[in-house]
């Protein structure tokens, strides 16, 4: 900063104050600074001027897969709402899976690992999209990175806002859409763990099942992906009988129910959706460009839930000290029909 000053003739504080302030500094003036600052190369030292001021400019955002569309939109959302408040925000994919939920003290879960990394960066708020309970690694943070924000998790007594959707409802919703094309009979195809998101879809898949007659067959899986939709699909499908009668195989999540159209593209004479329909349970953008046949899914608010999360956190920084209350907020969802469950019928 010296040498920016020294060649743009002009002080230090004003050089700090083209960087930080750029309101305060004449037109002139400041044009005049930038032009050093590209010809030399100079770049702010954010650790350093972190130090100083004891807060960073950056916003982090742990998801556990950017493999799917939902948290993708959320990144986007959240990106887009927290660039009209001049703040970065940093994106860290906890990979997560059924496997890396088994505790290994040898490999620890990247999830707590990012929280501990952005809580040692002293971002300036903190957006968590967890697979898990994360109160834990939540909790040892909570003293360093305020505000918190927690997407896609609902938990009975936070001390954070939150921002999510009705998985219950989503459950609910799949079999009614079901229900409206004439299926009785649904194989859901869940892995049998107790993560919250997947807990929530099936209770809303049976109590929906329960009221309107529908008989749910529960088909467990190792995890989430294609392989294991198909994996599930195949023994289901492998001694069709014409006389079987049309029933649904239900993923638990897009990527498995794509999964369960590969098992059935693979035997040309079931027919999709007359012999079979197929359904996801989320918003994988894959869905509606199969080369095949499209996968009837959901609109899920990704991109809404990355803006509201930002709006909350925005207004816990505004807030005095003990003044902010956490939110709540619960964003619809919607059936989007697609070819692999037919017509509904009137």
């Amino acid at each position: 900063m010296r040498s920016v000053a020294r060649e743009a003739g002009v002080s230090v504080a004003t050089v700090s104050n083209a960087l930080n302030n750029p309101d305060r500094v004449a037109a002139e003036t400041l044009t005049r600074v930038r032009e050093v600052i590209d010809r030399v190369g100079f770049i702010r030292n954010n650790a350093a001027r972190s130090l100083v001021t004891r807060r960073s400019e950056g916003l982090g955002l742990i998801v556990p897969d950017l493999e799917n569309s939902l948290f993708i939109d959320m990144a986007r959302g959240a990106q887009a709402s927290g660039r009209d408040l001049d703040l970065t925000l940093l994106i860290a994919n906890s990979g997560y899976s059924l496997d890396s939920a088994r505790e290994d003290p040898e490999h620890p879960d990247q999830q707590d690992q990012f929280l501990d990394y952005f809580a040692e960066a002293r971002v300036r708020g903190l957006l968590l999209s967890p697979m898990r309970d994360p109160r834990a690694g939540m909790g040892r943070i909570r003293e360093h990175i305020v505000p918190l924000v927690v997407l896609n998790w609902d938990d009975p007594d936070p001390d954070w806002c939150t921002v999510v959707m009705d998985n219950e409802q989503v459950g609910r919703l799949a079999i009614e859409h079901l229900a409206s094309t004439g299926i009785r009979r649904v194989y859901f195809v869940c892995p049998d763990a107790e993560l919250q998101p997947l807990v929530d879809r099936r209770r809303g898949v049976h109590a929906a099942a329960e009221t309107l007659g529908v008989t749910v067959i529960d088909v467990p899986t190792a995890d989430l992906w294609s392989l294991d939709g198909r994996t599930a699909a195949d023994p289901i499908v492998e001694n069709w009988r014409p006389d079987d009668g049309q029933f649904a195989i239900l993923g638990a999540t897009d990527a498995v129910a794509l999964g369960v159209l590969e098992a059935l593209r693979s035997r040309p004479h079931i027919r999709v959706p007359t012999d079979i329909a197929v359904m996801g349970m989320d918003d994988n953008h894959h869905a509606d460009h199969s080369d095949w046949i499209t996968l009837t899914s959901f609109d899920f608010p990704g991109f809404q839930m990355g803006e509201q999360a930002i709006r909350l956190l925005a207004e816990e920084l505004a807030a005095p000290p003990g003044t902010h209350m956490h939110q709540r907020v619960v964003l619809p969802v919607e059936v989007h029909p697609r070819a692999s469950t037919g017509p509904v019928r009137g």
